[in-house]
């Protein structure tokens, strides 16, 4: 808590007021975490600290939404909150080092950079993806990885604000319960999208026709022209 949310906010309270009276273009990114969004069970403190750094960067975006631009001029502040999927970085190889010492063992290590795990991004395509958002103005930088992409993610935080709207149990998505629930929900899902991108592929293929099969009429039509031209 005292690093990751606390780290957070006293961050940006040392350094958003000097980035103020700068008066110059800038931006504040916070890293969340899906498990601050979704919250899955079995490790809850930091579960909370995730939780706090999107509530707090939501918040800190706010209010630089209200008090920038109007008559002070354009807006020069925004705050985003960068939310990573799977990741290979050296981090856990590095703590387990330091923790262990002489009984540190490589191959130990699950993964990492050097040995990256086939589901995980490498590095340089979660920066890729934060930058081509952060173009766009998105504040939400949701990132996939190989194993789960946006729709799925989409799914997950979907039906984790639905357990307050359903009258659902917390994190029904792990509850006896609810577990095969959420399951169909993912199936339909997927069902509902393969429908639809099929259906999107048939109408793209007609309009391909149709194009094709105006073509040649358009030809004759220009021939004809160009005739008559010709006689004239």
């Amino acid at each position: 808590m005292s690093v990751n949310l606390n780290g957070v906010i006293n961050g940006c309270q040392v350094f958003v007021p000097l980035m103020k009276d700068a008066g110059e273009c800038g931006i504040i990114v916070n890293t969340g975490s899906k498990q601050g969004i979704t919250c899955p069970p079995g490790n809850l403190a930091y579960n909370v600290s995730k939780a706090g750094v999107k509530v707090y960067t939501e918040g800190l975006e706010h209010e630089l939404r209200q008090r920038g631009g109007g008559e002070a001029g354009p807006r020069r502040l925004r705050a985003h909150l960068l939310v990573p999927g799977w990741v290979n970085t050296s981090i856990v190889r590095k703590q387990r080092r330091a923790e262990q010492g002489a009984a540190y063992r490589e191959e130990e290590v699950p993964f990492h950079e050097g040995r990256p795990a086939a589901g995980a991004w490498m590095p340089d395509q979660l920066v890729a993806f934060f930058m081509d958002e952060l173009r766009k103005g998105t504040f939400y930088i949701i990132c996939p990885d190989n194993e789960v992409d946006i729709e799925t993610d989409n799914l997950r935080m979907q039906w984790a604000m639905q357990d307050i709207t359903e009258r659902r149990p917390p994190l029904s998505r792990w509850h006896d319960d609810y577990k095969e629930d959420f399951t169909a929900y993912l199936q339909a899902a997927a069902e509902n999208s393969k429908t639809n991108n099929q259906e999107k592929q048939q109408e793209e293929d007609k309009k391909a026709t149709c194009a094709n099969n105006q073509q040649p009429a358009e030809k004759k039509r220009r021939m004809g022209e160009e005739q008559n031209q010709e006689k004239l």
